[in-house]
């Protein structure tokens, strides 16, 4: 079960790099008026939701790598900080936008997921 537990977090890495290009790539067609109303708050332009986006973005790349390599420990952190995070934006544009992401509920997946696996292959070893 080790090596399959290994191949899903592998898998799951892979998902969280395309996952980390599509966000960027999104955020980049948000901020340049291409698309609209793809991430709330790029169309007011809002400076610190256009950094936190490329910063989501670089954190899912690293945690796609991190997957990849097979390295338990930073892919469970890396986990719980994406569940966590994807938890508290839905929650934020819930709230004050009264909006849903899907980015962010597919983050709070991913981080969920990732944390799930992880924990497994602690477990076995």
């Amino acid at each position: 079960m080790n090596k399959s537990n290994m191949t899903a977090l592998k898998a799951t890495g892979i998902i969280m790099i395309v996952f980390a290009l599509v966000y960027a790539l999104l955020g980049t067609l948000a901020v340049s008026g291409i698309i609209n109303n793809a991430l709330p708050g790029h169309e007011k332009q809002e400076t610190m939701i256009v950094v936190l986006g490329y910063v989501v973005a670089l954190l899912a790349l690293v945690c796609g790598v991190v997957c990849i390599k097979g390295a338990v420990a930073p892919a469970k952190l890396f986990g719980a900080v994406f569940a966590v995070l994807g938890l508290a934006a839905l929650l934020y544009q819930q709230l004050a936008h009264d909006a849903f992401s899907i980015f962010d509920c597919l983050a709070m997946c991913f981080g969920v997921s990732i944390y799930f696996i992880a924990s497994q292959i602690e477990k076995v070893n």
